[in-house]
């Protein structure tokens, strides 16, 4: 899929945006039938058949626990030679970085108590060469509490964009001579990975308390009316209130009040979702 660049116009008349834009990828999810050896949304994960599938045991949120450990719910599967913008390395202090080329998210489809909002979520990283030959083909099924937490199938299909940061999260000077409107349309919206938040702020790390960068960006939606500049080329005649024609401005049927935000702290590696 292709999207639009930014409109030369704009780029003339605020040259400092190009010193602001950086790199993302879109991953426009689609409805379909992704296998184990594909990156995906909503399909299987590459998971070793003797690796103890992930569980959660957090405290939810009216004060209570689990029943019993429940199963992750698997929700992205990311091949770092699909995914330009996929990081290949993780800090490993004294020993050195660590290099790994497939990242896998799961989460847990229960409201937690110290959630902020959303599932609790679980990053893994691997290397493909470590993988063995058996894999899993039946993971565990746990408690649904949020069916909006469990994502549609989808395939992607990865496109490297230059995105830039939101309105808010512009420099003053220069967002002071747009006029209203302008400046909200310059980070791109629905998956991604790197690139800027969709949402202005500080996001330290947890553990050592230094910037951490935008790793992945869940989201309900890939293109909504604000922006529709954002529609991929393939997809610009669409008819949204056509059947099913929602499917592709929210294909992976999420519901989850907004967007949430996958961070990595590029110094000492520890992942944290906003």
């Amino acid at each position: 899929m292709i999207t639009p660049p930014l409109a030369p116009e704009i780029l003339a008349e605020y040259p400092e945006l190009a010193v602001l834009g950086r790199t993302a990828t879109r991953l426009h999810p689609r409805r379909g039938n992704p296998g184990v050896g594909d990156s995906h949304v909503g399909g299987p994960l590459a998971w070793p058949a003797d690796e103890p599938w992930p569980v959660c045991t957090r405290e939810l949120r009216d004060g209570h626990r689990h029943g019993r450990p429940n199963p992750l719910v698997p929700v992205a599967q990311l091949w770092a030679s699909d995914v330009p913008d996929l990081p290949r390395t993780i800090p490993g202090g004294r020993a050195g970085a660590e290099s790994f080329d497939l990242l896998q998210v799961l989460w847990c489809p229960v409201e937690h108590l110290r959630e902020s909002r959303g599932p609790a979520v679980q990053v893994v990283r691997r290397r493909a060469a470590d993988l063995p030959a058996d894999l899993l083909t039946d993971p565990p099924q746990g408690d649904v509490e949020q069916a909006g937490w469990i994502p549609v199938p989808c395939v992607l299909h990865p496109e490297q964009i230059t995105d830039r940061p939101c309105a808010d999260a512009l420099p003053g000077p220069l967002r002071d001579r747009m006029p209203p409107g302008v400046a909200a349309g310059f980070v791109a919206p629905g998956w991604k990975v790197g690139g800027y938040p969709r949402r202005p702020g500080q996001t330290p790390c947890p553990h050592c308390g230094n910037p951490t960068d935008l790793l992945l960006l869940v989201a309900e939606h890939e293109y909504d009316d604000e922006t529709y500049h954002w529609i991929p080329l393939e997809e610009q005649d669409l008819d949204w209130s056509a059947p099913h024609g929602d499917s592709h401005r929210r294909p992976t049927g999420l519901r989850l009040d907004g967007d949430l935000h996958v961070f990595a702290c590029p110094d000492c590696g520890t992942v944290h979702v906003v």
